[in-house]
């Protein structure tokens, strides 16, 4: 089974370029697509048949409309479904489980509920995929991004930002980011920034070293 898929698009957030990325899993049985982006279903051809996509937390839904109308099942965050009513998700990500086959493994987040973030575990390459539980900006991204994100405690390196130490449930996230952190993972792919090609988990216990883990 082939490793993840990575597509890249420019985004703006507040002004700001913070780019945006879609993760595309090989189930075996067809593809998932984990947090849409603007992307010509053409180019997904070669790689196999997209049939599902998640809108991995209550801030990344911008362009699953298209992707929904082009036949693909919806599944969402919790939360999400209520705040785009708009949208046919088919399913909401409730619970941890493998409903696209045992190689993929969803994990919902209840820690911060700005969010909601659903986080993807993709057994065969030891991936783990996440969206804006951590940030990853390199020296390369644009000045004023760097500058904003260092304000938010995001930069530099793979960091979490002020928000998810203010706004966490610190004791809920001790046991959720604990429990990922004991997964079998060593590529990690946020939605922003640069991808962790090794020792994601390192990565990721560095950016919440401020729970005590």
């Amino acid at each position: 089974m082939r490793a993840p898929l990575t597509f890249d698009a420019p985004q703006r957030f507040f002004g700001l370029e913070i780019g945006c990325r879609m993760t595309v899993l090989d189930t075996g049985d067809g593809l998932l697509l984990v947090s849409p982006i603007d992307l010509e279903p053409a180019a997904l051809a070669p790689h196999g048949t997209p049939r599902w996509l998640l809108a991995p937390n209550k801030l990344h839904h911008r362009y699953v409309a298209p992707w929904l109308a082009r036949g693909l099942e919806g599944w969402a965050a919790p939360g999400l479904p209520e705040k785009r009513p708009d949208l046919d998700f088919a399913h909401t990500v409730d619970a941890a489980g493998e409903p696209f086959g045992d190689a993929v493994r969803l994990i919902p987040l209840r820690c911060f509920s700005l969010t909601n973030e659903v986080v993807v575990l993709h057994r065969p390459s030891r991936t783990l995929v996440v969206t804006d539980l951590v940030f990853h900006f390199p020296p390369t991204a644009p000045w004023l991004t760097r500058a904003a994100m260092w304000c938010s405690g995001a930069y530099p390196g793979c960091r979490a930002s002020l928000l998810e130490r203010v706004g966490m449930d610190r004791e809920v996230a001790r046991a959720e980011i604990g429990a990922l952190l004991a997964l079998d993972f060593e590529r990690l792919i946020p939605a922003h920034g640069a991808l962790i090609e090794a020792r994601g988990k390192d990565a990721l216990r560095g950016a919440y070293r401020w729970l005590g883990l």
